[in-house]
């Protein structure tokens, strides 16, 4: 009797490989674009915070409006959309901030809302 893996055995053995390798193919791409969200929620909540502190500090004067910009070179590919509307409640306003980094299908948004007032 000849000693040896059939024809059929090998093809099973490849199939399983390669299914097992598609497997780690996918983990690995999910990996990869979940730590891309990760760190745009990270890095945009924080540029959110320092525009918010800059508006509330009175570095910005706002008024009701809409007004967009970019975060500078240091963070390339980040914009933000804020808009401010005055609320029934006199000397305060409803302030919404939508942080944007990429574009296209790959665009990744986050929006905050805050309540300010004028001091």
């Amino acid at each position: 009797m000849a000693k040896g893996f059939t024809l059929l055995e090998v093809l099973v053995a490849v199939a399983i490989l390669g299914i097992a390798l598609l497997t780690l193919v996918s983990a690995e791409s999910q990996g990869i674009d979940m730590a891309l969200r990760s760190r745009f929620i990270t890095t945009s909540t924080l540029l959110a915070q320092k525009r918010i502190a800059d508006v509330t500090a009175g570095i910005e004067a706002f008024s009701s409006g809409s007004r967009q910009g970019d975060f500078g070179e240091e963070f390339e590919g980040y914009t933000y959309t804020e808009e401010i509307e005055q609320t029934p409640m006199s000397g305060y306003f409803k302030y919404t901030l939508t942080v944007r980094w990429g574009s296209g299908e790959g665009t990744y948004e986050t929006e905050i809302m805050s309540f300010l007032s004028r001091r």
